[in-house]
């Protein structure tokens, strides 16, 4: 599936952005996206797992060991982690570039300050 012409969706953009940044699990992820996004998307827990389930089954999001510092909170229960695949990457990098194209469509239309100006 190609996403550089099919736009990602505002969670499973920020989804992404979160994991651009390393390897995290579903908790961590969804309190990051609801932090990065300014609260604007805030997935639930239930629903963040199947934004997860797609992002793994289009090749985006793999299953990832723990990272070095990660700490061990349920003892006998293991945390899931996910991490931002090369393909991940390339549809993000994709996005931001469609969405760069838009902005500038947009400010060249008035409809954005210019850089600098309120």
């Amino acid at each position: 599936m190609s996403y550089e012409a099919t736009p990602l969706s505002p969670t499973d953009l920020h989804v992404l952005l979160v994991l651009s940044q390393g390897a995290l699990y579903g908790y961590a992820i969804m309190k990051a996206v609801a932090e990065e996004s300014g609260g604007a998307v805030d997935p639930e827990i239930g629903s963040l797992y199947r934004v997860l389930a797609r992002l793994m089954g289009a090749g985006f999001v793999e299953e990832s060991s723990a990272p070095e510092d990660a700490e061990d909170v349920h003892p006998g229960r293991r945390r899931k982690y996910y991490a931002l695949t090369r393909e991940g990457r390339t549809a993000l990098k994709a996005e931001a570039a469609r969405l760069s194209r838009v902005l500038e469509l947009a400010r060249a239309r008035r409809l954005l300050p210019e850089e600098g100006r309120p």
